[in-house]
């Protein structure tokens, strides 16, 4: 029996998308509106139009997210639509000439890009504050890719160095992001992207925030036990912000795990490591921009939500402070009426419930899942 012939390379794309009865243009929409779904950066619509003619035309074969999303969309494997790379004969001058020019482009990224990069990310970080996941996701997300992209092709150690700086930064946020969203397993990929730029542009206090935006993630998903031992049992090095963040980590990794003494111990010793590291701060990032009255305060809800996890009244007062200092982001706000909620169910039932209220309003506006979750049982 003659079997038929494989279907060349694009042509079997294109021939999924006229079978749906899509244009490109209406194509590139659903590639886009899908990314934006699954969380993966992806192109605007009008250059995955651009993207979607070359991939059918059999000039170039999609990145992976891109075969990802394209076997998604259609119910098909990469193979069946003729892109799958490792189904397709190798041009060795189309590759060559691929990473000679990723090679020029990260070649390119110079100071004034750097700092370019950063002002994009502070920029995204305010916009995170107001809007949350809703109005920030996706500028961070397309961040991150471009500074992984450079990260990978930079070849001097100083480049490296500056690249990786901001790149630790994005993910973090990238990482804090997915994880209101309830996209566990993203918020931990990228919060492990963090901590390995971390590493490359030594950043000890960025390590530490990776670090601990992991183990938040464990805890999140019922393991605070695994949390604790992805921790270890002693401080990272470096300067005493990272002890402050890692400290914290613990002290909620211990309360999720119904060890009081142990937790508040822990924040103890946060606490102590905060005002070392504000004393000594000298030039203020992302990672430790604040004076000491902010950084406390910060502290204290991370305080109140261990001990609202402790089902221990005590919550109340690191909670209502941190809600009165006027926290700049509107995820932490939520998460402190969220967890206030919780806290005065008993003893306060129209409190409870006007705390409840806020937090879901906050939690629609940014696009929170994690905050609900935490109302469970809550007026």
């Amino acid at each position: 029996m003659n079997l038929p012939e494989p279907v060349p390379g694009g042509a079997a794309l294109r021939a999924a998308r006229v079978g749906r009865g899509w244009s490109q243009s209406e194509a590139a929409r659903e590639i886009a509106g899908l990314g934006h779904r699954r969380g993966v950066p992806v192109a605007a619509a009008a250059s995955l139009k651009t993207l979607l003619s070359r991939w059918e035309n059999g000039h170039v074969v999609p990145e992976p997210q891109y075969r990802e999303l394209l076997a998604e969309l259609f119910g098909r494997t990469a193979g069946e639509l003729g892109i799958d790379p490792e189904a397709q004969p190798v041009r060795a001058a189309e590759g060559a000439e691929r990473l000679r020019a990723a090679l020029a482009g990260a070649a390119a990224a110079d100071h004034t890009v750097v700092a370019l990069w950063r002002e994009q990310l502070a920029v995204a970080g305010r916009l995170d504050d107001e809007l949350g996941t809703a109005g920030a996701g996706a500028l961070v997300r397309a961040q991150v890719a471009q500074l992984h992209h450079t990260l990978a092709h930079t070849l001097g150690a100083a480049a490296r160095q500056a690249v990786a700086s901001v790149l630790s930064g994005a993910a973090a946020l990238a990482g804090a992001q997915h994880l209101d969203a309830g996209e566990p397993d993203l918020a931990w990929e990228a919060y492990r992207r963090a901590h390995s730029a971390a590493a490359v542009a030594r950043r000890p206090v960025a390590a530490a925030t990776a670090l601990a935006g992991q183990a938040t993630v464990l805890v999140e998903v019922g393991e605070p036990g695994p949390a604790l031992v992805l921790l270890g049992d002693e401080p990272p090095g470096g300067p005493p912000g990272a002890t402050a963040r890692w400290s914290a980590a613990v002290g909620l990794a211990r309360a999720a795990g119904g060890q009081a003494p142990a937790a508040q111990a822990a924040f103890g010793r946060a606490e102590e490591a905060t005002r070392a590291a504000v004393r000594a701060a000298v030039v203020p990032d992302m990672f430790w921009p604040s004076t000491i009255d902010v950084e406390l305060d910060d502290l204290h809800r991370r305080r109140g939500h261990a001990l609202s996890l402790l089902g221990d009244p005590a919550a109340f007062q690191p909670l209502t402070g941190a809600l009165a200092a006027g926290p700049t982001s509107a995820r932490h706000r939520g998460e402190l009426h969220a967890d206030l909620a919780v806290t005065v169910a008993a003893r306060d039932p129209n409190a409870a419930a006007a705390h409840a209220r806020q937090a879901r309003a906050i939690a629609t506006r940014i696009g929170s899942r994690r905050i609900p979750a935490r109302l469970d049982g809550a007026p």
